[in-house]
């Protein structure tokens, strides 16, 4: 149980470390297109779309609603539930759990990348990889180093809380 607890609080701890990092690369003019419209996105799922323009809908402003709403989403689905995707991985497969998670968590992270070029991308109308993204997105490297970062500190707090328990 205590491991299932963990990867959720490494997930949301990994979220958190990812936003520091976008907001960090935002300084340095890096964007991700991704901005604003995560909130706006899970809104249209009440309505059964999974799909938006996202090039439309990214020049109007975010509401406060979708920017809280956004934010939770990221957190509890997107950080905590991902992670636990993590331990379920030993725990159904025939792989062994290994006795340090940095560098498992690490590549956990980068593997996750997949969800923003796959998923996330697609349905905001960017295409896979975002490469239909707005002018001037970089959607290649900042996703690796972000959900690198996010991985990483999944391990990080799965290596302590484990040895805490």
């Amino acid at each position: 149980m205590a491991l299932w607890v963990w990867a959720f609080v490494g997930g949301l701890v990994g979220t958190f470390v990812m936003d520091v990092g976008a907001r960090g690369l935002a300084k340095l003019g890096v964007n991700d297109a991704l901005g604003g419209l995560l909130g706006r996105w899970v809104i249209g799922f009440a309505r059964f779309e999974f799909v938006i323009d996202g090039h439309k809908e990214i020049k109007s402003p975010e509401t406060l609603f979708e920017s809280r709403l956004g934010v939770a989403f990221h957190y509890i689905f997107g950080g905590g539930g991902v992670a636990l995707v993590y331990p379920a991985w030993f725990a159904y497969t025939d792989f062994a759990f290994p006795d340090n998670q940095i560098v498992p968590g690490l590549i956990f992270g980068a593997l996750s990348v997949g969800l923003t070029w796959f998923l996330q991308y697609p349905c905001f109308g960017f295409g896979v990889f975002g490469r239909r993204g707005p002018e001037g997105s970089s959607t290649i490297l900042p996703p690796i180093f972000l959900h690198s970062l996010y991985g990483l500190s999944i391990g990080v707090v799965l290596q302590t809380g484990l040895q805490v328990c």
